[in-house]
């Protein structure tokens, strides 16, 4: 004989949980297992988007080999590194918090991508501008290149954070 078990989503402390419920061959309740739905963009993951980006972007905004890098380095190079890190970034997000649960979240989905990319981007340039390292108004390019290959492993530091609970 096999165990029985329901799945309901619920609301819980304002967070979405799905509520699983296991009963014995009777059809009594036997125990529950709480797990969180991320599928919502709550402040509380927007701080933590934050903490991750500025904890990778940190080390690597005071390199001088990543400031050298953003000047040699090929602008096809850098925009292929942008291009990969929004794939992989959308891929760990889909997997991870909206696989199964895509139907009617999928503006939240976009909303989390788009909260990384501009969270992540916003503390390298914070990170480059208090260094005095982002020169946008003599290179803007360079700013850019710097942001874009500074925010490759930044932004995977931010979805990480989020992800963990």
């Amino acid at each position: 004989m096999s165990n029985r078990f329901e799945t309901e989503v619920k609301r819980i402390n304002g967070y979405l949980k799905e509520v699983v419920t296991f009963f014995d061959s009777s059809g009594r309740p036997i125990s529950q297992v709480i797990n969180p739905i991320m599928v919502e963009l709550k402040p509380r993951d927007i701080l933590q988007i934050f903490a991750g980006s500025f904890l990778v972007a940190s080390p690597l905004s005071f390199t001088e080999e990543i400031w050298q890098l953003s000047i040699s380095l090929n602008k096809y190079n850098v925009y292929a590194l942008g291009l990969l890190s929004l794939v992989i970034s959308a891929l760990f997000i889909y997997l991870n918090f909206y696989r199964y649960r895509i139907k009617g979240h999928f503006l939240n989905f976009i909303k989390r991508i788009l909260a990384t990319y501009f969270i992540s981007a916003s503390s390298v340039i914070l990170l480059l501008l208090l260094i005095d390292k982002f020169p946008v108004m003599e290179t803007p390019f360079v700013a850019l290149k710097r942001v874009i290959i500074i925010g490759f492993p930044t932004i995977f530091g931010a979805i990480i954070s989020d992800y963990l609970k």
